[in-house]
């Protein structure tokens, strides 16, 4: 489980999915598209690796997936 926050609003949302796939998938669901087929394809290149996090645009997780 990878918990998301959005770094915009402070909303945290739970993802049964690692947290790469997690912060594209909240980046994309908030943008209104639900198609999870194509969000490696399509959003990829939007994703960031910090030293302990993962971002995708306002959403970030922490690498372990924890919430803190």
């Amino acid at each position: 489980m990878t918990t998301v926050m959005n770094l915009e609003t402070g909303e945290k949302q739970i993802y049964a999915c690692s947290p790469q796939e997690a912060v594209i998938a909240a980046f994309a669901q908030s943008k209104g598209d639900w198609n999870t087929w194509d969000y490696k394809e399509k959003y990829s290149h939007l994703l960031l690796e910090g030293e302990f996090t993962f971002g995708c645009k306002n959403f970030a997780a922490f690498k372990d997936g924890i919430d803190y």
